[in-house]
């Protein structure tokens, strides 16, 4: 299209970057599959105190159905910590409510909005658990997700070196077409890429809605940035920098809320890229290091993610100019839309299929992944556009959060939740937390709840005993990792208007109409052409359209087989030179007075944060810079 080599030069990136990375994330995902994701899970030895941190800002509509789920778990201790971080609304009340009525919930009250990984800092301090599990307040975990997270701290093999393991979000409101398109892409796109990133050896970021750290590595790597859009990517590449396994186990599920109008889509996409691009800045000294080598192809892939934005929208520009100017360019453009549209939709069906395993509904939305090429893609081009520019500047403040979007689909939980009620402070602030060890039965005849835990997944799927109430935790097609009543998570009960809904279905329609002409030509172009028959011209296709794309195919073929190489000679070298390499031993559970000595905690705050059931603090007690990387070190606190 272009003489021009820049522009060429362009031209070959916009077009084969998408494709060639979309390969590769259906190969790598399809490695871990069959060399790790279908054998199982890891056997849990072990069932260490767990805390669960769910900060919380004006969450109070959704809290009493979160909570009921979460008290109600398949583990037999664990706390719930929920950190109301300076909300405007009722959420206070709620909480305080919400601590009386459940013995295993703890409320820190912050009357500051001082931002979701300042609250983490809070939770962090008061948690008795060596091991803490991030959720968001509008999500839930799984009935077994604590169970799949904690196997890869305590595993015998290796599980010393683990920092964190993020889990598998799953979306529940599924009324609306961003609700459905964000199912589609949670599967395809962020499941996908961590599976591969996992295959080469470092996962780029945990997800904050569902992930589990080891206390003593953020302590190592620095905890939280707390100036960052988003701590979730910030942390990962800490504890990467220094040297923590970062895993991704599909059957931890959260089940989650995600925004379902343009607004709210639009401000959580730009902190998604804000927050990339900060990490970009702030970590470009992995280079520095030979030893942090491995992280080199994750840095790159996410500076040309955002370098393919910004050349995809000059080169629109240049075509557009072009066309209207008489050079006819749009036509070609169309077509090799159309081929990177079906590269696309086939990598959907494969994340689709390998995510059905656990989301047995998935199938049933999958209609509406049409919007995705056509639409919803160049959404996040601009979204990712529009950030650049702020995360270029520095930011001195702590990274604070607004009220969060619910979207249109009305949750049946919501309705059914309790009101808040009006709380003696001063009494619940008297009562101390003190938890009791509950042990949990695995089948009908268990007696010795320990003995049974440490059962292999394969002994334990031989077994065959498993309740409804309590299946076995195992990963294999005998025994799926969830039940058969996941219904009950997915809410379709839609407050949209009919004739928007009409719309909506009408341009999917035509959109799969458009997609399909584009399919059935190609395809039976391709065989007559192979035939040796002529082939017509059907609207803007032609022959010679016809095979460029079967010479894009055949380029694929070779791409194919070299990416296939590529990864599994990667694998091999991970594991034969990383795998059992032992950089780390299991160490003591950290101490409380670590924690006070690193935060400059009076005795008094340390004692209501560690023992008490309910916290109120009116100043945030978090040390000025610390976690502030653009800001400096930490400096010390007066003494007031």
């Amino acid at each position: 299209m272009f003489s021009n080599l820049p522009l060429r030069a362009m031209e070959i990136f916009v077009y084969w970057y998408p494709a060639v990375m979309g390969m590769l994330w259906i190969l790598g995902s399809l490695v871990f599959y069959f060399a790790n994701e279908r054998k199982g899970s890891l056997p849990l030895e072990k069932t260490p105190f767990v805390s669960i941190l769910m900060p919380a800002h004006n969450e109070s509509r959704i809290l009493y159905p979160v909570v009921k789920e979460m008290v109600d778990l398949n583990y037999p201790e664990y706390e719930v910590i929920l950190i109301n971080d300076g909300s405007s609304d009722d959420t206070s009340e709620v909480l305080k409510d919400l601590a009386i009525k459940y013995d295993r919930v703890r409320v820190i009250d912050l009357k500051e909005n001082c931002g979701k990984a300042n609250a983490l800092y809070l939770g962090l301090i008061a948690s008795k658990g060596e091991i803490l599990v991030g959720v968001d307040a509008d999500s839930y975990l799984d009935k077994n997700a604590l169970r799949y997270l904690v196997s890869h701290f305590v595993n015998r093999h290796n599980g010393e070196r683990v920092g964190a393991v993020t889990g598998n979000p799953r979306v529940r409101n599924r009324g609306t077409l961003l609700g459905k398109l964000q199912l589609c892409e949670y599967a395809s796109i962020i499941s996908l890429i961590k599976r591969t990133q996992r295959v080469l050896g470092k996962v780029m970021t945990v997800s904050g809605v569902c992930v589990a750290y080891r206390k003593r590595a953020l302590m190592e790597c620095g905890f939280w940035d707390r100036d960052m859009m988003t701590e979730d990517i910030a942390v990962t590449w800490k504890l990467e920098k220094n040297f923590w396994d970062v895993r991704y186990e599909p059957r931890a599920l959260c089940w989650m809320l995600v925004p379902e109008t343009i607004k709210g889509l639009w401000r959580q996409r730009r902190r998604w890229s804000e927050g990339g691009l900060e990490v970009i800045f702030r970590h470009w000294d992995i280079f520095k290091s030979w030893k942090r080598r491995r992280m080199a192809p994750i840095y790159l892939e996410q500076v040309l993610s955002f370098l393919w934005s910004v050349c995809w929208l000059i080169l629109t520009i240049i075509l557009i100019t072009m066309e209207i100017r008489g050079h006819h360019v749009i036509t070609e453009y169309i077509w090799k839309s159309q081929f990177l549209s079906f590269i696309c939709l086939f990598q959907f069906l494969i994340a689709m299929w390998l995510e059905s395993r656990y989301d047995k509904k998935i199938f049933d939305n999958s209609w509406s992944v049409i919007w995705y090429p056509i639409l919803y893609w160049y959404i996040n081009v601009f979204i990712a556009l529009a950030s650049i520019f702020k995360a270029i500047l520095p930011n001195k403040k702590l990274a604070t959060w607004k009220s969060p979007d619910r979207g249109v689909t009305q949750t049946m939980k919501e309705q059914s939740a309790s009101p808040a009620k009006s709380i003696d402070t001063e009494e619940l602030e008297n009562m101390l937390f003190e938890p009791k060890p509950k042990e949990i039965e695995i089948g009908l005849d268990a007696k010795d709840s320990e003995a049974l835990m440490k059962i292999t997944r394969r002994e334990q799927a031989l077994t065959g005993k498993s309740t409804p109430e309590m299946p076995l935790v195992d990963g294999s097609l005998e025994n799926p990792v969830i039940g058969k009543d996941t219904d009950k998570h997915i809410e379709y009960d839609t407050k949209q208007v009919w004739w928007k809904r009409l719309i909506e279905v009408i341009l999917t329609v035509l959109g799969w109409l458009y997609m399909v002409v584009y399919w059935a030509f190609m395809m039976y172009g391709i065989f007559r052409d192979a035939l040796g028959y002529p082939v017509g011209k059907l609207f803007i296709y032609d022959l010679e359209m016809l095979r460029t794309t079967e010479h894009y195919f055949y380029i694929m073929g070779i791409v194919i087989m070299i990416e296939l190489a590529a990864i599994i000679i990667w694998k091999e070298y991970n594991r034969n030179r990383f795998g059992k390499k032992r950089r780390r031993t299991f160490k003591p559970d950290t101490e409380e007075s670590e924690i006070d000595d690193i935060f400059e905690l009076s005795p008094e705050l340390s004692d209501r944060l560690h023992h008490h059931k309910y916290v109120e603090i009116l100043q945030n007690p978090i040390p000025e810079g610390m976690g502030q990387g653009r800001k400096g070190k930490k400096h010390k606190r007066s003494k007031t």
